[in-house]
């Protein structure tokens, strides 16, 4: 998690030769000089080729590795992996920062990594050893500097306002920390809390983002609540500053919680929905509740009816004529009364919306007993999409002599491929003609053309 920059430092450490291998030390090359242990036994031991990770040790970057060779030097001069009896080790030591030892290969390289060294060690130095038997030998040394650095909470929103009593408010947002170089970048895996006071402590852990989310009861009074970043139960990471944030639920106002159930449109549209609203005072706002609709619910919002809020329904049923049998519907109420703004659930009706062309007669004076047709379309608009032919389904046409109430069926016709039908019938006596598709299934709503007078 650390920069580019970090990785690739190494430390400011003594200047390490690299040999050929076997190859004689150049003059001036200084061995590694005995250092505990048995009494020096002339042994002489070289390190080579090495190098090490920034001494800077920051959040990410809490270790110190080190690479290289370690060789002796052979009766003739020359430099050479130790052959035994022993198995040679090369080690990081330091009283305050523990210590991590590896064997060391064939050919004399080693690789010590993940030297854990704690904040607390402070700016110290430490030191590479071998250790040959129960020889040991002290190679080069550099101070490391573990650093702590900032962080931050950024929320998502440092409030959550008209908060309904005893409901719920969440707070979300990203632990962040700042590296040397001023960039902030997210903080993982560190422990974080949402003090809400009388409510108590609620603890997380950030993800790999750096994000945490707490959702939290409310009272019935504005609160202060306090999200914090620091050691409180554990996996904080000590090379980190702790950190807070503040958050406030700016208005608590009465609860109130708005449902509908059961919708369902018949073959004449006519929706029939169960509302109910749950809140802390059943009196009601005052107010009034709006069952809005929509084409796609997510714009467009129009009301379609107006129910009293005082006191507020208890699974009421409504039922009204409707434009749109596959439309989308909710509840609404208005801010009124120390009530919030609030909304129901969304819910969705799929019948498909039916509509009839022509269904007017040839002729609208005619002799008695003398022949009229209709003819038109009839089509079918599905959840989505344009109107389309409503293919080999039956008209009804209907009489209605005049002077009288009741219809009387004349025949049916089936419609086409592309939804047109044709119909005659005898016009037997004055009256009222109509032409009308009635609904096979659940899926349609009823059409029909317009009522015609034809005179006999």
């Amino acid at each position: 998690m650390a920069t580019t920059t970090l990785l690739a430092a190494a430390l400011a450490m003594p200047a390490a030769v690299a040999y050929a291998d076997p190859a004689q030390a150049p003059a001036g090359a200084t061995p590694a000089p005995w250092c505990s242990g048995l009494a020096d036994d002339g042994t002489s031991v070289f390190f080579t080729d090495l190098q090490m990770s920034s001494p800077l040790l920051t959040f990410g970057h809490e270790s110190l590795t080190v690479t290289g060779k370690m060789l002796v030097q052979q009766p003739d001069g020359t430099l050479a992996p130790y052959s035994g009896p022993y198995t040679p080790t090369v080690g990081l030591a330091d009283p305050g920062v523990g210590s991590s030892s590896r064997s060391v290969a064939a050919d004399g390289s080693f690789t010590i990594g993940s030297v854990q060294v704690p904040v607390s060690a402070g700016k110290r130095p430490v030191q590479l050893m071998a250790g040959i038997g129960r020889h040991f030998f002290c190679g080069p040394s550099t101070e490391v500097d573990p650093v702590t650095e900032p962080t931050r909470i950024v929320l998502d929103s440092a409030s959550s306002a008209h908060v309904p009593a005893w409901g719920t408010a969440t707070v979300s947002g990203i632990l962040e920390y700042q590296e040397q170089d001023g960039t902030w970048h997210p903080a993982p895996g560190q422990t974080i809390a949402l003090d809400e006071g009388s409510q108590g402590l609620q603890g997380g852990v950030t993800g790999g983002d750096g994000r945490f989310s707490f959702t939290q009861n409310v009272g019935n009074a504005p609160a202060h609540w306090t999200v914090d970043a620091r050691n409180h139960t554990g996996g904080w990471d000590d090379y980190l500053t702790g950190t807070s944030a503040g958050f406030d639920v700016t208005s608590i106002n009465q609860q109130l919680a708005l449902h509908l159930t059961g919708a369902a449109v018949d073959a004449h549209s006519r929706l029939s929905v169960s509302v109910s609203v749950d809140s802390s005072d059943p009196a009601g706002s005052g107010g009034v509740l709006y069952l809005q609709q929509s084409g796609d619910g997510k714009t467009g919002w129009t009301t379609v009816d107006r129910i009293p809020a005082s006191p507020f329904p208890r699974n009421l049923r409504v039922t009204l004529p409707v434009n749109n049998p596959h439309g989308y519907w909710r509840l609404y109420s208005p801010a009124a009364g120390g009530f919030p703004e609030a909304w129901s659930n969304t819910v969705h009706t799929t019948v498909s919306a039916t509509r009839m062309t022509g269904g007017t007669p040839n002729h609208t004076t005619v002799q008695r007993n003398g022949w009229i047709t209709f003819g038109g379309h009839v089509y079918q608009q599905g959840t989505a999409g344009s109107w389309k032919p409503l293919a080999h389904s039956y008209v009804t046409l209907l009489f209605r002599p005049e002077g009288q109430k009741s219809w009387q069926s004349q025949g049916r016709a089936k419609t086409d491929a592309s939804g047109a039908y044709t119909i005659s019938a005898r016009a037997a006596t004055s009256g009222t003609w109509l032409v009308v598709w009635y609904t096979p299934d659940g899926a349609h709503v009823d059409t029909q053309g317009p009522q015609t007078h034809v005179t006999a």
